[in-house]
């Protein structure tokens, strides 16, 4: 057996399980962006239709900055579970 086919064969599998884990990732990723991207308009559009002192006030308690907290919070969270289900699907064997 040549050097090249062994290494070619023993290297196969794992190229593969790459290559599956990172459409997994983006796909997760492109998705997540979407939805976080749907949801803002509507939350954007639903503060528009407030009265202008409601709204005013609720800018003033801060309402804004929390919105974006927790937008970063969840889209963390999906990335840090991406992260570790990705090297699991690495780290998984065939057999």
């Amino acid at each position: 057996m040549k050097l090249g086919v062994w290494l070619l064969s023993m290297m196969q599998p794992l190229i593969g399980k790459i290559l599956v884990t990172l459409g997994f990732s983006v796909i997760t990723i492109v998705g997540m962006e979407a939805v976080v991207g749907q949801l803002k308009a509507q939350i954007v559009a639903q503060m528009g239709a407030l009265s202008g002192d409601t709204l005013n006030f609720a800018l003033y308690m801060g309402i804004g900055k929390a919105i974006g907290i927790i937008f970063g919070a969840c889209t963390t969270k999906l990335t840090l579970w991406s992260i570790q289900n990705a090297t699991s699907i690495i780290g998984k064997s065939n057999g």
